[in-house]
């Protein structure tokens, strides 16, 4: 026998016992081996859960400050408040909160607004944008605006 036919007897059983196994297979039945609560899982409906009557809020009745103001501030801390101890705003009367350097865009936020790189904000122009100040431009000069 050739080798060319024996590549080619070789080619044509592979498929014939393909076939045979396919045939032999098909008549093993398998059955399921759950446990019951497997089973439970695989038969849940959500309509099955019961549904509870809606619960109205819980009055609070008082809640107590864990801070006693007036003895803190007698052990030495600031009467002060945050907002008068908040750094003023620079002589321009600008507060930048927020800066953000991107490829296309840099963007910032001053004194609430949105504004980016050519913007006009009051009589200023915002000429640069820095990861940590901006440069104002205008009639009277250049300002650096610093990020808080």
């Amino acid at each position: 026998m050739s080798e060319n036919n024996k590549i080619i007897i070789l080619l044509a059983s592979v498929p014939l016992v393909a076939v045979l196994i396919l045939y032999l297979i098909s008549d093993v039945k398998f059955s399921l081996s759950f446990s019951a609560e497997e089973q439970k899982v695989f038969n849940f409906n959500y309509e099955q859960i019961p549904q509870f009557a809606h619960r109205g809020k819980s009055p609070v009745i008082s809640i107590k400050s864990p801070i006693d103001l007036p003895q803190s501030a007698e052990r030495g801390y600031p009467k002060t408040t945050l907002s008068e101890m908040a750094p003023p705003p620079d002589a321009a009367g600008r507060r930048v909160s927020f800066i953000l350097l991107h490829k296309k865009r840099n963007l910032a936020i001053v004194d609430g607004k949105l504004v980016h790189e050519g913007s006009l904000l009051g009589n200023h122009k915002i000429a640069r944008i820095e990861k940590d100040k901006i440069l104002l431009k205008s009639g009277e000069g250049e300002k650096w605006l610093k990020l808080d």
